[in-house]
């Protein structure tokens, strides 16, 4: 019996990847953009490493939404990080700014690449806001507005999760909170201060 060749192995998941894609599109989990995006590149894939990455990616897509509760603040209730209404931004292979109104649950990805996350006060519609941020392989770097109270949850990983003192300084305690939950997988999460 002759073994599949690695090329064949990697086209079918490949398809398998877009399919999967395709699904989550229909399903209304990612808009257009990156959905375009995100098959060109896996079209390009000719290595298994990023092919696993892309695999990954495309996995965050299919996840059902679930609850998560926050450990301090139950009477809040629970904050779905997939909601219909959050928003999904990603940079792969490119550099990326993101800046406006911070949906709840919004997600903010980089695969090799540099995605630049801008917020302000009037962004945050909330008394607390959680985001979801992945580096892998990349950086993303969070700048806040002052007066902005942050809390970074971001688990690293072969990478870095870190802030800027000066954000904890300038944090006023009747101000907007951010919370960000998410991982660094050998990237690195960054937050601070914008500077005017």
């Amino acid at each position: 019996m002759k073994l599949p060749a690695l090329k064949e192995i990697i086209e079918e998941r490949r398809e398998k990847a877009i399919e999967s894609l395709s699904d989550s599109f229909a399903k209304n989990r990612l808009p257009l953009e990156e959905y375009e995006r995100l098959v060109e590149y896996i079209n390009k894939i000719e290595s298994e490493r990023e092919l696993v990455l892309v695999e990954k990616i495309v996995a965050e897509y299919n996840q059902p939404e679930t609850p998560v509760y926050d450990d301090d603040e139950y009477e809040d209730g629970p904050v779905y990080p997939h909601s219909s209404g959050s928003s999904s931004n990603i940079a792969v292979l490119s550099s990326r700014t993101f800046s406006g109104p911070l949906k709840q649950g919004s997600d903010f990805v980089s695969v090799l690449g540099s995605a630049y996350v801008k917020i302000r006060k009037a962004d945050l519609t909330r008394q607390q806001t959680v985001v979801n941020v992945v580096s892998v392989l990349g950086d993303i770097t969070i700048s806040v507005e002052s007066g902005i109270r942050v809390r970074n949850r971001a688990i690293p990983i072969l990478g870095s999760s870190s802030g800027s003192n000066k954000v904890n300084k300038m944090a006023q305690q009747s101000g907007p909170e951010l919370v960000i939950t998410g991982v660094a997988v050998l990237g690195n999460i960054t937050v601070k201060l914008i500077k005017e």
